[in-house]
């Protein structure tokens, strides 16, 4: 990872001292705690998990999303879906590693929705009628942000796996649980996807 890359990532919305720990397969005191007052319906548990985990996945969020506001919304809305959820995590991976996959999936899901919503707009309605073409994954506030503009040009998917490997630091092993993708082939997407940020903040430099 170049040193251009690792200065923009650091600059995002995060703050050091928050940061969670090295992730393991094992759940901490904290979150083992957590995970029974939860599925003893003492929702104390919930607010435990959303200030441990709540940040990181609003970074990844927003780094899908493109919005900072589409973001927070999808985290409340992971939280309050979270109890239920629950009842699916087998610990065969650490609960940080499950909540990504968790939000992954939910941000795709909402950008699905958005692009059947808008195609089934421009499908009904008369074509002199003009539509908005502001599309939710954009967002005027991050333009003054280069690396915001850099990874306008990957597509959600790769934008969340990047940002997952290189800001959150998750391993192979995690993001292959996360992606349900050979190790090999997200190795492959990873080299591309760098590659190409790479070739892209160039040319923002150059036209800058």
């Amino acid at each position: 990872m170049s040193m251009l890359l690792s200065s923009l990532l650091s600059a995002v919305d995060t703050n050091p001292k928050d940061a969670l720990p090295a992730a393991s397969s094992a759940l901490s005191p904290l979150e083992k705690q957590a995970l029974e007052r939860i599925r003893g319906g003492d929702l104390q548990g919930l607010k435990t998990l959303y200030d441990m985990h709540a940040l990181n996945l609003l970074n990844q969020s927003w780094r899908i999303l493109q919005n900072r506001a589409a973001a927070e919304d999808s985290v409340h809305d992971l939280f309050l879906k979270l109890p239920e959820a629950l009842k699916g995590f087998r610990g065969e991976s650490s609960l940080r590693t499950w909540l990504f996959r968790a939000m992954h999936n939910h941000c795709l899901n909402l950008l699905s929705i958005e692009s059947n919503r808008r195609a089934l707009l421009r499908r009904e309605l008369p074509s002199e009628e003009p539509l908005s073409q502001e599309p939710m994954a954009s967002t005027a506030l991050e333009n003054h942000d280069l690396l915001q503009r850099a990874l306008d040009y990957l597509e959600p998917d790769t934008r969340s796996l990047l940002w997952l490997k290189e800001a959150e630091g998750l391993s192979l092993k995690e993001l292959v649980a996360i992606f349900e993708e050979p190790e090999g082939t997200l190795k492959a997407r990873l080299s591309r996807a760098r590659e190409k940020l790479r070739f892209i903040l160039a040319k923002e430099f150059d036209h800058g």
